[in-house]
This record gives C-alpha cells, structure tokens and sequence, in this order.
C-alpha cells in the first residue's frame, strides 16, 4: 500500500465517501478504520480488507463494490456496523463475519466458503435477493441470526457451483425459549446421501442448526429451481432425516416444500416410499378440539405410538400413549389456549397446531 492510500485511510473519517485503490486494505492489531455516521468507506476495484486487529468492530459504512472478485481475511473475526455489497460485486469470507446494524445486498454476492456470517440481533438483512444477489452458502460456512424470540426470518442463500441458483429458506418461529440464540443455515447442490429415492427427488438439500432454543416449534419453507427436481414434482414430499430416519413433511408444490417441526437437521424432498411410511400419518389420523379436549382418531389399520403436546411457550405439557386404542382423549383443563400436538408412529412424525376452547 502507497503512503498516499495510508494518508486517505487515516482521514477519511473526514470524508462521505473514500474509494480506496490499491490492492488491500490492512488493519493491523490495536488499529481501527473507522467511517462516521453518515460517511461510508469504499473498497472498489477489487480490494480486499485484511483484519489484525483483536477488536476487530469497524464502525459506519463499509461498501465493496465492483465486479472484480473481493475477500475478507486476517488473524480476527470482523464485525460491521453496516456492510453492503454492490455492482456485481462478490465478497468471499476468509473469516467470521458479524453484522449489528445492515447488510445490505445491491446486485451482489457474499461467498460463506466455510466461513459464518452472523446477524447479530439488531441488524436487518436488506436486498431484492435473486440468483444475482444472495449469499453462497454451499460450503461449511452458514449464514447465522442472532434471535431473542418468536418471528420471521428469511436466510436468502444459493449456489454457484453449476449455475447460479437462488434457494432461499424461511422460518416462522411460533413458540420457544431462546437463550443466547442462532439459528443457521446452508445449503448443498446435490441429492442427500441418504435419500434413495431413484426416479422422483430433490438434487438439493439444506441443512438447519440452532443453540440456544428450546421446546420450539417453527414453521419451514424451502425453495429449489426446476433444475432441482429430478422426475416429477407430483410425486416428492418434503422430508427432514435426523440422521437415523427420515420424516416426511408437506407434499412438494410449486417449487417449495414446508412443514412444522420441532427440531431441525437435513431438509430435502423425494419419494413416500423412501422418506416416509407407503401411508402418511396426516392422511390417517384426525386431530380435532372439542371443549377442553384434544380428540385423536387414527383408522384402525393405522397404528400410532404417541402423542405430545406443547403450549404456546414451547413446553411439553401432556405425553399420551396412543398404541392400545384408535380413539384417544386428551383433557388439558385449558379455557381456550393453542397448542401444538406431535403425533408419532414408528417411522413417522406429524406435527399440527389445535385451539383449545
């Protein structure tokens, strides 16, 4: 770096907006570039930032933009106030990244590699996401919130191993107990190892972590390109695998498949036969409200393990054996309140939502 660029680094705390030239940006340990409130710090041309620092916070705006590859890099995580990405540009992590205020993507991409990228509980994520404007999650690396409680959150992530590919993944959270919370995602352009599924099925998967959340449950949607579905759509249902089995979720419709779960793992679509039971519990089992009761109803050729039930806090509140009767009544002694009932067979589980009078 010239001794010029090292002069505008050091005053353009004094400028709007500074496009830094030279090839990289370096921050060196104890040092701080800093941009103030409505001033922004601009890395164009293909300039990466390099972080020695061990604090690491680099306050105020920071833009890389410009079609020429850009990375994230040094001994230290990094963490934005605001980091936006812009004019086709495509920023590759080489390290932990956070974010406390905006990221905000304008025509361009952030590569996770097998790096995370973390929104603190404060930020927003900002852009028009489209397979020309989203995060790379296809390696390790996943895209993380920061989450306090129940709400929306949309993790706008693809692939560019083939072509690019926009996948996004939303998760409503209905319920739940979050201490120190993340929740995190990211995605593979492939069939999921153990789908066997051979005719109808997803060429993709995506996999769903958290810490810190308890007796939640979370509605899910997850969207794949018509390059994904190998076969017939018609015939994939939405399954999550556990690493010991699969369950199946909705049927596949439009490019999307959803559900409501109370844990998370691998998510993908393929064949009944494969991801679940030749007959699906939702198909056979009727879950309805009646005062104070939840009636459970199963067909008599159709054999049921278990019941549980969660309140609105996520907390498991009543456990039900369900393999000696078809017929089931469970009394919760509520006045109107809404639970969630997972019902379980051997090899299957199905969640659903009940108001209780």
């Amino acid at each position: 770096m010239n001794i010029l660029n090292k002069i505008l680094i050091a005053c353009c705390f004094l400028i709007a907006s500074l496009s830094l030239k030279s090839q990289e940006v370096i921050i060196s340990n104890n040092a701080t570039i800093n941009a103030l409130p409505g001033t922004s710090i601009i890395l164009a041309n293909g300039m990466n930032l390099v972080n020695h620092s061990v604090s690491g916070i680099l306050s105020g705006t920071f833009i890389f933009q410009g079609t020429l590859p850009q990375n994230i890099s040094g001994d230290y995580p990094v963490e934005f106030t605001n980091l936006t990405v812009e004019q086709g540009g495509l920023v590759s992590l080489l390290n932990d990244v956070k974010v406390n205020t905006a990221l905000n993507l304008t025509n361009g991409f952030v590569d996770l590699l097998n790096n995370n990228l973390t929104l603190l509980s404060s930020a927003t994520l900002n852009g028009s996401f489209s397979e020309t404007d989203m995060i790379v999650a296809e390696g390790s690396g996943k895209l993380g919130y920061e989450i306090t409680g129940n709400g929306s959150y949309l993790f706008p992530i693809g692939d560019t191993s083939a072509v690019d590919e926009y996948s996004p993944v939303s998760l409503v959270f209905n319920s739940g107990t979050y201490t120190n919370a993340v929740i995190s995602a990211n995605l593979k352009n492939q069939k999921h190892p153990q789908n066997s599924s051979t005719t109808d099925y997803l060429k993709r998967y995506w996999t769903i972590s958290q810490t810190g959340i308890t007796g939640f449950a979370c509605d899910v949607n997850f969207t794949y390109t018509n390059a994904d579905i190998q076969g017939s759509e018609s015939n994939i249902y939405g399954a999550k695998w556990n690493g010991s089995f699969w369950t199946p979720l909705n049927k596949a419709s439009m490019n999307s498949i959803s559900g409501n779960v109370i844990d998370f793992s691998d998510f993908t679509g393929g064949e009944l036969s494969v991801v679940g039971s030749k007959e699906l519990i939702q198909d056979n089992v009727e879950i309805i409200s009646n005062g104070n009761l939840i009636i459970i109803k199963s067909k008599d050729s159709f054999k049921l393990k278990s019941a549980e039930v969660y309140n609105k806090l996520g907390q498991k509140v009543y456990v039900k054996d369900l393999s000696k009767s078809n017929y089931n009544e469970i009394d919760l002694g509520k006045v109107r309140d809404i639970y969630l009932v997972r019902i379980l067979s051997d090899n299957q589980s199905f969640t659903k939502k009940v108001l209780v009078d």
